[in-house]
């Protein structure tokens, strides 16, 4: 902690953002006043402390300053990025609702493009004869009225997200690491430190870690997750399509892993495409180091011509892919949202909107919470979170992973023969499940999916 004579003008330990603490006119070390153990208080109260500042972070710590108790969100990071993210993240139709209502949606710069149409394929694409004779996919969703989803560049979305906060009461402490954490029976304690070393320390009555899939919080909090083996790369990048896409995203399951094209944001013409595209490590290490007309040829024999030509529009990012499931996702004065809670395949392009779901819900329950004159350190509040949110982690983790090793692991000769095609597929439970996140549903239920802010009120 800063001592009591503190120099005026020195230097805080975390910079914050935006608004002037509660406390204004005393001395501020960048959390608390001087000589006191930093505190998410409004009115005395211990608040809600969010940890990480990504995408998940940035927007459960917007819907969270809608629940009642002061919200600070602790960033590692001094400031965003120099080079922007140029991955995409797919939101579904519950998801839009709630950025929505939050204020984001209206503040994205880049348009986000709409998805009306999927079409899921099996196998390498046909060629010649057979490209005449077979449809160009095996299952597919239609919307009706209103897109299924869309799909967001990630450097829009943080920079509405980053202004959405803006306008809230939620205080940002950036260039800002967690050192340590313990919880009490009402409060916890962070140990904070900045990059030069300085410490303190900072007290909330619940934490809640978006701090990613290797989330430092949940094995402060003994939390253990079950991982699979690392065989499997994401190529992620940008394609230009020789046709328009008209709103469609295609999904290929090809022996070596999942092909997906997604409509791309910000191209009103629609002939720019998203890629993420699943291979086996080595394959994707030597695809990555290609030169651009052979990683071209390359997609154009994986996805097939129904597009045209398909050229390389942006830079290759590789991602490695180790998807886990962790059985709980709460310790007192701790839960976990996002990639902390549920790493999963990126095949259906659900992660985002798991996270959507978890911070909604926590929203609500927030809210109940306080409306029974209990704190968010209320161990009520977490048994219901890990109710709410399991069957649907559960659910998703099963069928991206169970998926994934069907369709990319087994020979053609042993799908066919167990019977394991999309014949198989069609008339199975998991496909109603995919039915409904491909038509814009979700499976979790929170005020914000429908585009009402928590505690019922509107936007």
């Amino acid at each position: 902690m800063w001592p009591l004579d503190r120099p005026p003008g020195a230097t805080p330990i975390c910079s914050t953002a935006p608004t002037s603490p509660p406390w204004h006119g005393m001395w501020w070390n960048g959390i608390l006043p001087v000589g006191r153990a930093a505190m998410t208080r409004e009115g005395g109260t211990p608040g809600i402390a969010v940890i990480g500042g990504g995408l998940t972070g940035l927007m459960t710590a917007a819907a969270l300053s809608h629940a009642g108790p002061r919200v600070h969100l602790i960033d590692r990071a001094e400031s965003d990025a120099a080079h922007p993210d140029e991955r995409t993240t797919t939101i579904n139709a519950a998801g839009a609702r709630m950025l929505a209502a939050l204020g984001a949606w209206d503040r994205l710069e880049t348009p986000p493009a709409p998805v009306t149409r999927i079409a899921v394929a099996e196998g390498p694409a046909p060629t010649g004869l057979a490209a005449r004779r077979r449809p160009d996919s095996d299952l597919s969703w239609q919307s009706g009225d209103a897109p299924m989803g869309y799909v967001v560049a990630n450097a829009a979305l943080q920079s509405a997200l980053r202004d959405t906060l803006a306008v809230t009461n939620v205080i940002e402490r950036r260039g800002c690491g967690v050192t340590g954490w313990s919880a009490g029976d009402t409060i916890s304690s962070l140990g904070l430190a900045d990059a030069a070393g300085q410490e303190d320390t900072m007290e909330a009555a619940l934490v809640v870690a978006c701090d990613g899939a290797r989330s430092m919080m949940a094995e402060l909090a003994g939390l253990g997750r079950r991982e699979e083996r690392q065989r499997q790369t994401a190529i992620v990048t940008t394609l230009r399509a020789e046709r328009p896409h008209e709103g469609t995203a295609f999904q290929r399951f090809l022996p070596t892993g999942p092909f997906a094209l997604m409509p791309g944001p910000g191209d009103a013409g629609g002939y720019e495409m998203s890629l993420v595209w699943t291979l086996p490590n080595d394959t994707a290490q030597q695809l990555i180091a290609a030169d651009n007309a052979s990683f071209e040829a390359a997609c154009l024999e994986a996805f097939g011509s129904r597009l045209g030509y398909l050229a390389l529009a942006g830079n290759r990012l590789a991602w490695p892919l180790q998807p886990a499931w962790r059985r709980r996702i709460t310790a007192p004065g701790l839960v976990l949202a996002g990639d902390a809670a549920h790493s999963i395949h990126p095949l259906a392009g659900q992660g985002y909107n798991l996270a959507l779901a978890d911070a909604a819900v926590l929203a609500d329950l927030v809210v109940a919470t306080h409306r029974r004159g209990l704190a968010a350190s209320h161990p009520s509040l977490r048994s219901a979170y890990e109710s709410a949110r399991f069957n649907e982690r559960l659910a998703m983790s099963a069928a991206t992973s169970g998926l994934n090793r069907l369709f990319a692991a087994a020979p053609p000769v042993v799908r066919r023969a167990a019977g394991m095609g999309f014949s198989i597929l069609d008339r199975l439970p998991g496909k109603s499940l995919f039915s409904k996140i491909a038509e814009g549903g979700r499976l979790a239920d929170a005020a914000l999916l429908d585009g009402r802010l928590p505690g019922g009120t509107g936007r």
